[in-house]
């Protein structure tokens, strides 16, 4: 016989073995309920280029079909395994259990309010025992207000257990089912606090980026599944209240983490769709920062500093008065734009010129010179224009003679003479 915790470990390994990922849960899709598929928000037509699921991280389908069988590192848990057998078993839908179990999470949801400041930890017990509660409420009666209702209080139930894996969880399904539900303003308001925390617990240690066990964080990828969330935020509301918050904490996300091109991206569409919002300005100028920092060099596309160039010239137009704040700044970088670009087109020149063509040359350096003329450039642009205007304008033909042994093509004749061009008509 094995010891008793061994036979435990056992034991828990094969359930989690049983009901982890890829097992099909025994209930109906929400295809096959009467009430028809749903589709939430904008899911399924755009997806962020984040990971959605990674061990302890869980998400919904693109579709924002049913997944109440994927399960969580954490549903495995001594005070949630019992609620995991129960959503997990071959049981059917009941609608008094369900009601039953929902006044169950009303009682300890109010009673865990009541004792929140004068005994925090027993509330926190209180509340996780109450977001078990809806989580059974909500499986045993699909499809209704009261699976609404309950999706929205698990979710605050473990947002005040500081299990803001699961509450994550509860909110995303809530809105994936019910994508115009009267709870989604609040909802996303929690969703956007934990990116937040996720956020900045991301920044303290590169330790952080793995750890097994806690609930109020995921597992791996902690800033990801954090720009993950303010991804699906701006996705499942973008009319809301959140919407240009939620953009805008994205490309600041993206920029911290040194992935510019998207940063820029990001920037670019809040500007654009939200042309009203508080963040117009910042995301003028946080996108300038990012596309100068993706441009990689006069070897590469040119289109970052293009899109500088523009967006300085609209800058200085729509916010005169933000401007004098940063007058140095975007200064410094008209600048280096203008010099940039100027330092493209005349090492074009420089290639035309070492394979001899240098009439070409010529014509390329005389743009550089009229288009950059406030650039040290252009100085010098004059100067080999008027050096290759001594110069033959092409490179001297190699082997004339074998060309000339080749047969000359005539010159296209007209398919219709100019005589008889009306006689086909006759």
């Amino acid at each position: 016989m094995l010891p008793h915790c061994g036979q435990r470990l056992i034991w828990l390994l094969l359930l989690a073995t049983c009901l982890g990922v890829g097992c099909q849960s025994p209930f109906p899709s929400a295809k096959s309920k009467k009430y028809g598929s749903r589709q939430g928000g904008l899911f399924g037509l755009a997806r962020n280029n984040e990971d959605d699921s990674l061990l302890g991280n869980d998400s919904l389908d693109p579709m924002g079909e049913r997944n109440g069988d994927r399960l969580l590192l954490h549903d495995l848990s001594p005070s949630q395994i019992g609620t995991t057998m129960k959503v997990k078993g071959f049981a059917k839908a009941n609608e008094p259990e369900a009601e039953q179990a929902f006044t169950a999470g009303q009682r300890l949801y109010e009673e865990a309010g009541n004792e929140l400041e004068s005994a925090p930890e027993a509330a926190r017990r209180k509340y996780e025992q109450a977001a078990n509660q809806f989580r059974l409420a909500a499986d045993r009666w699909p499809d209704s207000a009261l699976e609404q209702d309950a999706l929205f209080y698990e979710g605050e139930s473990n947002f005040f257990a500081n299990r803001y894996v699961q509450s994550n969880r509860a909110f995303e399904k809530l809105i994936a089912h019910y994508s115009g539900s009267r709870y989604l303003d609040k909802a996303e308001a929690r969703r956007f606090s934990i990116a937040q925390y996720w956020l900045q617990l991301s920044r303290k240690s590169s330790l952080t980026k793995v750890k097994l066990g806690d609930p109020q964080r995921p597992a791996f990828n902690l800033a990801s599944e954090a720009r993950r969330i303010f991804h699906r935020i701006r996705l499942d509301d973008p009319s809301g209240k959140l919407a240009d918050d939620s953009t805008m904490a994205l490309g600041n996300a993206y920029f911290e983490a040194e992935m510019y091109q998207d940063a820029a991206d990001t920037y670019e569409d809040l500007r654009i769709t939200y042309p009203g919002s508080q963040h117009a300005f910042h995301a003028h100028l946080f996108e300038l920062k990012s596309r100068m920092n993706s441009y990689y060099g006069k070897s590469y596309d040119q289109e970052p500093l293009v899109k500088a160039d523009e967006l300085l010239k609209r800058i200085v137009q729509q916010f005169p008065q933000e401007c004098e704040g940063e007058r140095e700044y975007l200064t410094k970088e008209a600048t280096t734009v203008r010099n940039l670009l100027a330092e493209r087109d005349y090492s074009l020149g420089e290639y035309y010129e070492k394979k001899g063509e240098n009439l070409a040359a010529s014509m390329i350096f005389r743009d550089v010179a009229k288009n950059y003329d406030d650039t040290p450039l252009a100085e010098d642009s004059t100067e080999k224009v008027a050096e290759l205007g001594e110069k033959p304008p092409e490179p001297p033909q190699h082997a004339k003679w074998l060309l000339d042994m080749l047969p000359q093509s005539e010159a296209n004749k007209p398919l219709i003479a100019s005589g008889d061009k009306d006689s086909i008509f006759r």
